[in-house]
């Protein structure tokens, strides 16, 4: 038996420290995505296979220019990107596309996705990542620590705590009187979400947007394991 570290299994801290500084080799990515399937999915769901990863080194493969040019975002490009992460999506012409993750047993939660284009000239993508759970009043304030934590120490995706209490039942409804407001305030729950938005305005390459994307939603699972195992939220 030997004692040499580098020998010993890279642990999912490890590679989330590693991922954060950023390395994203195959072995980290591996770590990761199991620590994610184990938080979020019940012990007797069997993982997709996985493709092995080979010690050799990798012979570089020719990309066609038209894979690495700089295109005009659209809702396409996010489309593509999900197909190529196996999300299993409902898409809108207008509102986006849309992802519910399974519940898990651990988080105690069902995360759901949303990505659309926005914007006066449809050059802004927006993705957000919410989940089942509520805030009830008395937490709130503990919602809006673990926020402030969170934008502290990650600079996207961003976290929020949003209450629902200026929403009216219908669009012909009039505008809650200030009393209302005050006591919706104090008794109504509210919902962690997080938010990353970018302008595109001049383009982005499909390579680039996905390792964007990828990175937002693997960020995101550290956000709902923290205000669960943290926070109790």
């Amino acid at each position: 038996m030997t004692n040499d570290p580098s020998l010993q299994p890279l642990s999912p801290e490890e590679a989330l420290l590693r991922h954060q500084n950023g390395d994203h080799s195959p072995e980290v990515l591996i770590v990761i995505n199991h620590a994610a399937w184990d938080a979020f999915h019940a012990p007797w769901e069997v993982p997709a296979p996985e493709s092995p990863v080979s010690d050799e080194p990798l012979e570089p493969e020719a990309e066609s220019n038209e894979a690495n040019a700089i295109q005009p975002f659209h809702q396409a490009m996010l489309a593509t990107w999900m197909k190529k992460a196996d999300f299993k999506f409902f898409e809108h012409p207008t509102r986006g596309l849309l992802v519910d993750f399974r519940f898990g047993l651990k988080s105690d939660r069902a995360v759901q996705l949303r990505t659309w284009v926005s914007g006066k000239n449809k050059d802004i993508l927006v993705l957000n990542l919410t989940c089942d759970r509520r805030v009830p009043p008395e937490h709130f304030v503990r919602a809006l620590r673990l926020c402030n934590d969170w934008n502290k120490e990650y600079r996207w995706p961003r976290a929020t705590v949003e209450q629902d209490y200026q929403d009216t039942d219908a669009h012909s409804d009039p505008p809650p009187s200030p009393e209302e407001v005050e006591a919706r305030e104090a008794t109504h729950s509210a919902h962690l979400l997080l938010d990353f938005q970018v302008c595109l305005t001049e383009g982005i390459q499909q390579p680039l947007l996905e390792g964007m994307l990828d990175s937002v939603v693997s960020t995101s699972w550290d956000f709902w394991r923290l205000a669960h195992d943290k926070w109790g939220l």
